[in-house]
């Protein structure tokens, strides 16, 4: 083998393999992380999955135990309303609820035996559910209880119950009121809450059945999954509650979590194809590939080029020793001429040798500059991807506290809207209790009683009315009735309104309007409950008699609407953070639960605008907004 070859291959081969050893440590640590990632974010959607059941399964016990607590239910029991008047009022009531997703399947009274006494359903009359476990465990405990996926004996349809005990004046249970909720509904739950592209959730039940899967055949059926409650239970010492298994389902390799529910002894499951778990690892390792094909022919050429230099000025010096022992010229000539030619053969030989040196000597030094520069450049490679590793890493943080946060908001939330319903429910009981006794006979005393008794119902009706809005409003996207308002009248009428609600709140108002003619093309309801949120935050969060600006004011082809207040302001590290779903500050102590700023911003996105934020804590907070105006009507 020649030299140039030997010299070519020796290049190429070192460089090769640093190549392939730089792109296999490149890739096992990236692909780590990656797949560590996806790992993290289907943790994180299992997460959120689990808090919008629990969240509904909760709803559905509150709104349960308000039922049970109905005046019309306790005086069924009692025998003073009939049936028929009875399932009237059911009926009315299932269809309010209806309005907002018909996922509402019955509402039914039963007495002490499990018997259905009332109901919205008139083939459910009668029906004996006293050997239900939900209804024995209701009826042993006294606690409201949901029950497993069940066939309805009324129609065969399946659903979800949740009972309560119904108690009267003196405590006793005089029976039960319950909800049936469509068991599909937990399905489209889940089907809003996306898990890549083939991913999806299932939920066992405390059956060992299924209650969600996309498969509606398997609905009801025997678990699928080898994963029971005994062992999720065995993981409630470990790190997030959760079993990872690696199966394969109808010739497709799968990654499933499980992870048992708060709510229920329900099993919530994340599956994932394997394949595409491993879709950006492997988008990664063609990535490497690449640049290591590219690489690879990059050292060949290289190697060549490197080689033709070192080896250039060697099978020079060879080609002229070997011309020079092959001459004749010592022979054929005289010695005069054989010593000219000599010293001219030998000048020329001096003269390319110290060429040979010099460029002999500037290769080998570009050469050693050129692997310098090599291994400087894969040094700052390694660097940058160890950076980008500890950013991936820090993201995964971020992400994993994010989660934390939302799962302590919407614990919050839930705590608030506890504690005030069990307020007007303990006052209404004691006003109640007092009037049962008899010992007040004050009629002025009576007539307050009475008076509490209404205004905390009210607070109950207000509360749960505000909530399953809100609610509503937080979880789908704003679906909005445009119409073309007169832009003139519709401020002119805000800003009264706005003026005298400031007013009557103790507040000072400041503040003016200026807009010629022209139209709004918005939804008035929706751009008015936006407006009153802001408006009831700046009285909220203000003392009485200080000052509420408020301007709203044209700027060229739109319309700035601004709310100001002298409150307490918003701290810099929780601005950001005002607009998230279920957020109160750390050391909010005024009534709420987060939705309001998050709504209002959902309602003036959807309106192809932006909700701005100005604050300094002790001086108080700005909002603003912008609408836009046109000349003539939109459309």
């Amino acid at each position: 083998m020649s030299l140039k070859k030997r010299i070519t291959l020796t290049i190429c081969s070192i460089i090769i393999l640093l190549l392939l050893l730089l792109s296999g440590i490149i890739y096992k640590k990236s692909a780590s992380i990656l797949n560590d990632e996806a790992e993290v974010y289907m943790l994180s959607q299992l997460e959120r999955a689990k808090e919008n059941i629990d969240l509904r399964i909760n709803i559905t016990k509150l709104e349960t135990e308000n039922l049970a607590l109905n005046d019309n239910v306790i005086a069924f029991l009692e025998g003073k309303i009939n049936a028929i008047k009875m399932n009237d009022i059911l009926l009315r009531e299932i269809n309010i609820k209806n309005q907002n997703g018909n996922y509402y399947k019955d509402l039914f009274i039963l007495n002490n035996d499990g018997k259905i006494l009332a109901t919205c359903m008139a083939e459910a009359v009668n029906l004996d559910l006293s050997n239900r476990e939900y209804f024995i465990k209701a009826k042993k405990t006294g606690k409201t209880v949901t029950s497993d996926i069940l066939i309805a004996r009324s129609d065969g349809s399946l659903i979800v119950n949740t009972i309560s005990p119904v108690r009267n004046s003196k405590g006793i249970i005089s029976g039960y009121a319950g909800i049936a909720i469509k068991a599909e509904y937990f399905s489209k739950i889940a089907n809003k809450l996306k898990l890549g592209k083939k991913g999806y959730y299932s939920i066992i039940d405390s059956n060992n059945r299924i209650l969600v899967h996309p498969n509606r055949e398997l609905i009801a059926k025997k678990s699928i999954f080898d994963v029971t409650y005994e062992m999720l239970e065995e993981t409630k010492n470990q790190k997030n509650f959760v079993i990872k298994k690696k199966s394969i389902t109808n010739g497709v390799k799968e990654f499933q979590i499980y992870k048992l529910m708060n709510s229920n002894r329900w099993i919530l499951i994340a599956i994932l194809p394997e394949y595409e778990m491993y879709e950006k690892s492997m988008l990664l390792l063609s990535y490497v590939l690449l640049i290591g094909t590219v690489g690879i022919i990059l050292a060949i050429v290289l190697g060549s080029y490197i080689s033709n230099k070192i080896s250039q000025p060697i099978i020079a010096i060879t080609n002229y020793l070997d011309n020079a022992t092959k001459s004749n010229l010592l022979i054929k000539q005289s010695i005069a001429e054989s010593v000219k030619s000599f010293k001219e053969e030998g000048r020329k030989f001096i003269r390319e040798s110290e060429e040979i040196k010099i460029n002999s000597n500037d290769e080998i030094g570009n050469l050693r500059k050129a692997l310098k520069n090599l291994k400087e450049y894969f040094i700052h490679l390694i660097s940058m991807f160890e950076l980008e590793s500890e950013n991936l890493v820090k993201y995964s943080k971020e992400l994993s506290s994010t989660v934390e946060n939302i799962s302590f908001r919407t614990a919050k939330f839930i705590s608030t809207l506890s504690h005030d319903l069990k307020t007007s429910i303990t006052l209404i009981k004691g006003y109640a209790k007092g009037l049962k006794s008899g010992i007040i006979e004050d009629e002025k005393i009576k007539d307050e009683f009475l008076d509490g008794i209404i205004k905390s119902a009210e607070d109950i009706e207000r509360i749960t009315c505000d909530i399953l809005d809100n609610a509503y409003e937080a979880k789908c996207v704003p679906n909005l009735r445009r119409e073309n308002v007169n832009a003139k009248e519709f401020i002119k009428e805000l800003f009264e309104n706005t003026k005298q609600y400031v007013i009557n709140s103790n507040r000072n108002f400041k503040g003016n309007w200026n807009c010629s003619e022209g139209y709004f093309y918005i939804d008035k309801t929706k751009i008015k409950r936006a407006w009153n949120n802001l408006i009831n935050n700046a009285v909220k969060y203000s003392k009485e008699n200080s000052v509420v600006k408020i301007f709203i004011n044209e700027e060229e082809n739109r319309v700035v609407f601004e709310v100001i207040d002298e409150g307490k302001g918003i701290k810099k590290e929780e601005i950001s953070k005002i607009f998230d779903m279920f957020y109160r500050g750390e050391k909010n102590k005024e009534k709420g639960y987060g939705l309001g700023l998050f709504i209002t911003k959902s309602i003036i996105k959807a309106h192809n605008s932006n909700i701005f934020v100005e604050s300094e804590i002790g001086k108080g907070t700005k909002f603003w907004f912008y609408l836009d105006k046109y000349s003539n009507k939109y459309g």
